[in-house]
């Protein structure tokens, strides 16, 4: 059974904990931010390419460039630990602000948009196309994008089922790929899908496949997999944790 959980990988995280999932497709950076010492792993990659992450504001906001948010500025996240969560702290360090940023929690996609027009929170971070459609309504408005540098969702387990399934997880993997192939062999003819699930429009839908890429075999790059974590640790978002501490491959 396919669970679509409404809050993000925060949410999935928890419920991976909590056993109510057996597996999760999570934004790669809030998985390894939310591992810390909880009995989950990382275990295959979903997306290889990197996330566009959107950062929003208000559409009268004076910011003109994502420098204009280092100073008192308030960010919104769907959930602490979540993927907004996470890039408002990575994207602070990578643009060296020299403080962590004031994240406050508001709720999903529709209450960060409606936490930004009344100005509860300043700016939040979502996926880019995700975001079109409120940019096209002018409910919001674009500032820029952060991209991180490495895959953009990872798959999810707890170490005891991935010790215990291995197999039955390889052959997950390899029904996704071969979903994920077929449907992008043809995004024209298979776009009304996601019109339909999502609410796209087509343009979006074919803007968003030029830059998507699933992975082939679901293989983990470990040396991606180090360099997130090394720089979230920098960010401050994880502590004492190396790669091994993130990345359990399942066996056959």
């Amino acid at each position: 059974m396919v669970l679509r959980v409404g809050f993000g990988t925060g949410d999935m995280m928890r419920r991976l904990e909590a056993g109510e999932l057996d597996v999760a497709i999570c934004v790669t950076e809030g998985l390894v931010a939310g591992i810390k010492n909880n009995a989950i792993r990382l275990f295959g990659t979903f997306v290889e390419t990197p996330l566009p992450w959107a950062v929003s504001v208000r559409v009268d906001a004076a910011y003109a460039t994502l420098d204009d948010l280092a100073g008192n500025v308030v960010f919104g996240a769907s959930r602490l630990g979540s993927g907004s969560d996470v890039m408002a702290r990575y994207m602070a360090s990578q643009f060296e602000w020299g403080h962590e940023p004031d994240v406050r929690v508001v709720g999903d996609i529709h209450a960060l948009v409606n936490g930004v027009q009344t100005r509860t929170i300043d700016a939040f971070l979502w996926e880019r196309t995700t975001m079109q459609r409120h940019y096209t309504q002018n409910e919001v408005r674009y500032l820029g994008t952060v991209r991180p540098p490495w895959p953009a969702f990872s798959y999810a387990a707890q170490t005891q089922f991935i010790q215990a399934h291995g197999q039955r997880l390889l052959a997950f993997m390899q029904w996704a790929q071969t979903a994920t192939r077929n449907f992008m062999s043809d995004v024209e003819q298979n776009s009304s899908f996601v019109c339909e699930r999502f609410g796209y429009a087509q343009s979006d839908v074919k803007a968003w496949a030029e830059y998507v890429r699933y992975s082939e075999d679901g293989r983990v790059d470990r040396a991606k997999i180090a360099k997130a974590v090394k720089v979230l640790e920098r960010a401050g978002v994880v502590q004492g944790v190396d790669v091994d501490g993130v990345v359990l491959t399942p066996e056959a």
